[in-house]
């Protein structure tokens, strides 16, 4: 026995002793950095936790429990939680009605026009949520919703027949904002599908929405639950949209919640950083429970997998008589998540105040809000804080998600795992959690460290950008690493190359278009991005998306339209330097030579 545990203890020590050669000979640099993100990332988790405790800022009050009983106390607790619920599964309906048929239509049917559909739901990405919620506020809301107003004089009803404002309007936008995404994560397994099951139901008699229910459906279940997850996650977090239709007032839902405990309304009560951690976690455990779900169904993988060593060819379903309406489907979606918002918003940017088409209105058309785009954009400290803002987060996050997945694909040290696992909480916790986290970080700094720039900085905004944003990145940049073969990297340490120079000039230009997609889309998602920039919002570090939030909020609704429609062009530009950039980058190029032409 004493034989075996020495046997043990020297396998262990030699195990430690290699791992610790190996971050000396070269990988330290990676592993320094991956383990600072990973402990940010462990910090803010625990600081959301201890803020549930706290009554005032932490280390100034002792731990309590009164936080828990003041929120599970509250008459409007279980209506809050039961809202969110609602929303976060109405919006799941919306893109699984949408999603889940377009998926098929534009992947395994003869529909016309398949690769013009497929962009045009790529870039419906360019009209961020809070745009659309504006648009459709104005289409649909009691008091000025044109749409509204005009069924009501053609029907000659007294009150409006839809309302906006309200859990379903929540659920409807974001679920309209979401669409692409379900879309885009069935995409793949519903192209990849061996149509041998398919073709046998025909042979027995199965007509095709049989086929689809029974057959085709079950084989995705596990590309729709993620989906479903992925939405739920997402719905439920997702603050801009809910912030604008009654979330702050009579449609409140958790991430309202912790909106309002750290920035309430001038003259309401004071603010409640311990409510706002309560609520933070409330809001993860939907998060971790829906993965914890995933992970036990992807345990039954094999009963799902179609793809084998044989030979196969998707088929493709001959719509026949079906064809057109199914042209109309995809034109209806597009026309509900994108022509008819930005064409409300064009409309009213070009009046001085919101009106039925008309001669009348006509003849009030101008450019004045665009002439003064200057003064909606905020002035200069507004446009450079959201320049800093794109390119900062987007460079932070390709350095960091390269360094973790360096640890992770390139190292053979015992924590990889560990570290791939902490990268990835970001995406089971909600953005405005961390930046909650960011903000209580941010007043210790201000109060411990006055000299640091960071609270009431655009950099907090970056550093919860940041955050959010690398669990994306890492997956890009891991199956980046793993296709480039160890040889290069063994060639490059042979001539004499040291390690970080190896990582410098051979493995980031062979792996530069993934590299350059993650920046771009990085970049487009952070100009995007409104929940954790409000949250974090200080008199010196606005942006252009919180810019827009205040004029709507102020009742500048044609100023407000006019900047969304500059934001929308802004959007559409970075959308096609990413298609330019990515095409470029993904011709085929010779690859790097080392020392010596070897």
């Amino acid at each position: 026995m004493e034989k075996v545990a020495d046997v043990s203890l020297s396998s262990s020590g030699v195990q430690a002793a290699k791992s610790l050669r190996e971050i000396i000979s070269g990988n330290s640099i990676a592993v320094f950095f991956a383990w600072a993100a990973c402990a940010v990332i462990l910090l803010l988790t625990t600081l959301i936790l201890w803020m549930s405790f706290s009554r005032g800022l932490p280390f100034e009050s002792g731990f309590s429990p009164d936080n828990y009983a003041e929120v599970f106390g509250s008459e409007h607790f279980w209506t809050v939680v039961l809202n969110t619920v609602g929303v976060g599964l109405g919006t799941v309906a919306i893109s699984i009605f949408f999603g889940v048929p377009l998926a098929w239509l534009l992947n395994r049917t003869d529909i016309p026009m398949r690769s013009l559909f497929i962009t045009m739901l790529a870039v419906t990405v360019i009209m961020p949520g809070l745009v659309k919620a504006m648009g459709w506020i104005m289409l649909l809301s009691p008091q000025v919703g044109l749409l509204n107003r005009l069924v009501m004089g053609i029907f000659r009803l007294r009150e409006a027949p839809f309302d906006i404002n309200s859990l379903w309007g929540i659920s409807f936008i974001q679920g309209l904002m979401l669409t692409p995404s379900m879309f885009f994560l069935i995409s793949g397994p519903m192209r990849s599908l061996d149509s041998a099951l398919e073709e046998a139901a025909e042979v027995v008699g199965a007509n095709r929405l049989k086929i689809i229910v029974w057959i085709t459906s079950p084989m995705l279940w596990p590309a729709i639950l993620g989906g479903i997850i992925y939405i739920f996650m997402t719905a439920i977090a997702m603050f801009e949209v809910a912030g604008l239709l009654g979330g702050l007032s009579e449609n409140r839902i958790l991430a309202t919640e912790i909106f309002l405990a750290v920035q309430p309304f001038e003259g309401s009560s004071e603010i409640k950083y311990g409510v706002a951690g309560v609520y933070g976690l409330l809001i993860m455990a939907p998060s971790l429970f829906a993965l914890f779900f995933y992970f036990q169904s992807l345990k039954q993988a094999h009963r799902y997998a179609v793809i084998t060593g044989k030979g196969y060819k998707p088929k493709d379903f001959p719509l026949g008589s079906l064809r057109y309406p199914a042209i109309l489907f995809v034109l209806f979606y597009l026309a509900l998540a994108v022509f008819l918002p930005f064409a409300v918003l064009l409309w009213a940017s070009l009046l001085p105040s919101l009106r039925m088409p008309s001669v009348e209105a006509l003849s009030l058309v101008s450019f004045k809000w665009y002439s003064e785009i200057h003064y909606l954009l905020g002035g200069f400290d507004v446009m450079r804080n959201t320049l800093l803002l794109v390119v900062g987060s987007s460079a932070l996050v390709l350095f960091f998600s390269f360094m973790i997945s360096w640890v992770v694909v390139r190292t053979k040290l015992r924590t990889r795992r560990l570290v791939d696992t902490i990268s990835m909480l970001p995406h089971a916790i909600p953005g405005i959690g961390f930046a909650f986290a960011l903000l209580i970080a941010g007043i210790m700094t201000a109060k411990w460290f006055p000299w640091v720039p960071f609270y009431n900085t655009v950099w907090i905004i970056i550093a919860g950008n940041v955050l959010n944003r690398l669990s994306y990145a890492t997956r890009i940049t891991n199956a980046a690493l793993i296709q480039v073969q160890q040889e290069l990297e063994d060639a490059a340490l042979i001539c004499g190359a040291r390690k970080w120079v190896s990582m410098l000039r051979v493995m980031m230009p062979l792996i530069r278009p993934s590299l350059v997609f993650a920046g771009l889309w990085t970049a487009l998602l952070v100009f995007r991005e409104v929940s954790m920039a409000l949250l974090l919002i200080g008199p010196k570090n606005k942006v252009l998306a919180t810019q827009l939030w205040i004029l709507w909020r102020q009742g500048d609704l044609s100023q407000a339209s006019a900047l969304s429609i500059v934001l929308i062009l802004i959007t559409g530009l970075l959308i096609l330097v990413v298609q330019r950039a990515t095409g470029k980058i993904g011709e085929p190029r010779s690859l790097p030579q080392l020392g010596g032409g070897g």
